[in-house]
């Protein structure tokens, strides 16, 4: 298992921890892993968490999540299968909101995927065969592997404010949002996804002008983020 710690804007602090367990296989995908996200946004993170506010934020925010890690292949499933047609890993991963100062979705994304890139998988011995196969989970601390997460994208939201548009955005100005549009951005430059929120109207020309700047920003926070984790690991094994 493993844990981040994740601060956006100075404002939002997100913690995602990630689980692993051995499962069986989804019999529609028999050589893949398998994942499962969780939201809980404390309401003492935000007053707009208190009572069904809540539930429906964290409803909110596992759609994008979903999207961001349905709509491509943001995870090496294939790598997670321990047996074919047997058994797998699932990763289940908790994001927990602790200080909630507006651009939720994007905080979460970034922590999401440093919590990913900081997991250790152990390796996993098959022995015997049918009724008699039994698996041995190394617990040697060294002999481990990581999650391939180069595919792993980055939310950037964008939010319609009148006649022009705003990124990380203060709970104060999501309010004065007549709409919004998430786009999942990899380190590419590439975008994996796209959802809009939001009862307003975009015009066509405005939209790609908001997706070219969600683009430009997610190649910088791409940059950023790898850079630390890069730093961290490197540190870490000092």
């Amino acid at each position: 298992s493993s844990g981040i710690n994740a601060e956006y804007g100075g404002k939002t602090e997100v913690l995602v921890g990630v689980k692993a367990e051995v499962v069986d296989v989804d019999i529609h995908y028999p050589m893949h892993g398998k994942i499962n996200i969780s939201v809980d946004c404390s309401a003492t993170a935000s007053p707009q968490f208190a009572g069904r506010g809540s539930a429906l934020k964290e409803e909110e925010i596992l759609t994008v999540l979903n999207l961001l890690y349905t709509s491509i292949d943001a995870l090496d499933l294939a790598s997670l299968c321990i047996v074919k047609g047997e058994s797998c890993w699932l990763l289940n991963i908790d994001v927990l909101y602790i200080q909630c100062g507006g651009n939720i979705f994007d905080a979460a994304s970034i922590g999401l995927k440093a919590a990913l890139h900081s997991t250790t998988m152990p390796n996993v011995t098959v022995a015997g065969e049918g009724i008699e196969m039994e698996l041995e989970i190394s617990d040697d601390p060294y002999h481990v592997w990581r999650l391939n997460t180069a595919l792993c994208p980055i939310c950037v939201t964008l939010y319609q404010v009148g006649q022009s548009f705003a990124v990380d955005v203060t709970e104060e100005e999501e309010e004065c949002s007549t709409g919004h549009i998430h786009v999942g951005i990899l380190s590419s430059g590439d975008v994996s996804a796209m959802e809009k929120s939001g009862a307003g109207n975009m015009d066509p020309e405005a939209l790609l002008e908001m997706i070219d700047t969600a683009v430009k920003i997610g190649e910088e926070i791409h940059k950023q983020l790898d850079e630390h984790l890069i730093a961290e690991g490197q540190s870490a094994t000092l």
